[in-house]
């Protein structure tokens, strides 16, 4: 048996709680003789479960119906997907104060700021102490060109008809393979079109490739959060 003060203690909450929840019907101790309140361990492992189900974000009342064995499935739905929506947005700034300290990349970041406020993209990279150009460049490589349909439509008009989707020829790859010093272990192809240079490249060394076929006008920028 608990005294109200013992079975406070014992589960981290204030006499003045208990007497809340005696007011509100959630707890029902035993009035002795002597005036003095006692509870049982039943009423303890009640108040434990009561702490859980208010963890989980159940208000008072809702604890009620559920220690009554009436759950409400139907608002446990509803808090569970309001509960999704606050971790999702949670999660959303948690990545940005990550990124902002330099632990991971901002690149998402840059680009939606870029779709929704290009401007002010550029002011606050100047205010971060980029220069003009620089902040013009971030700008720049942050637009998605794979996403952008009338950059690609015009892309595809110029060089759909063309044997060759980016500049240089068989020749010209092997020319400046031949002014390299070493021999390459691995080649990095970025050009742009279908990868023609890529075949020349296989024949002619033997590095391992990790190509990426990229449009113009996309590229990385080191240390610009990228």
């Amino acid at each position: 048996m608990y005294q109200i003060s013992e079975l406070a203690e014992s589960v981290g909450l204030s006499r003045a709680t208990l007497l809340y929840y005696e007011r509100l019907g959630l707890l029902k101790g035993k009035r002795q003789a002597n005036g003095y309140r006692v509870y049982t361990d039943a009423d303890r492992q009640r108040l434990r479960l009561m702490q859980q189900l208010q963890a989980g974000g159940l208000s008072l009342q809702e604890c009620q119906s559920c220690l009554d064995g009436k759950l409400d499935r139907g608002m446990l739905i509803q808090r569970l997907a309001v509960l999704d929506a606050e971790i999702a947005e949670k999660g959303k700034s948690r990545d940005l104060l990550v990124a902002l300290l330099g632990q991971s990349s901002l690149k998402d970041w840059h680009e939606e700021v870029e779709r929704v406020a290009p401007d002010l993209h550029r002011a606050w990279l100047m205010s971060q102490g980029f220069s003009s150009a620089e902040a013009g460049l971030v700008a720049l490589v942050s637009k998605d060109m794979n996403a952008h349909d009338a950059y690609m439509a015009g892309f595809m008009e110029v060089f759909a008809d063309l044997d060759w989707w980016g500049p240089g020829t068989t020749k010209a790859t092997r020319r400046a393979l031949a002014m390299v010093p070493f021999a390459p272990e691995t080649i990095l192809e970025i050009g742009c079109g279908p990868g023609m240079a890529t075949m020349t490249l296989a024949e002619t060394t033997r590095a391992r490739g990790d190509g990426h076929l990229l449009p113009p006008a996309r590229g990385t920028a080191e240390g610009l959060g990228f």
